[in-house]
């Protein structure tokens, strides 16, 4: 009965021991994936971004738009 039990014992063991590595596999590719769209989107798309935004801002400013973007109210 008690070599019964200890093989049962270990058995779980390793079930939960390979549910565990399996559910660590996961979420090591789900971070992967994250710091990966992170990086492309920090060093790919953010430069564009900031280029093409500061380009708007430097046309708006010498078109001599300097107080902003305020609809004009004339009646």
């Amino acid at each position: 009965m008690s070599e019964k039990n200890t093989f049962e014992t270990i058995l779980k063991w390793m079930v939960v021991v390979i549910l565990a590595f399996a559910a660590l596999k996961i979420v090591l590719g789900v971070l992967g994936i994250a710091f990966f769209l992170g990086g492309v989107l920090l060093f790919r798309v953010l430069p564009i971004v900031l280029v093409v935004w500061l380009a708007f801002k430097a046309i708006e400013w010498l078109r001599g738009d300097r107080h902003g973007s305020a609809p004009s109210s004339t009646l």
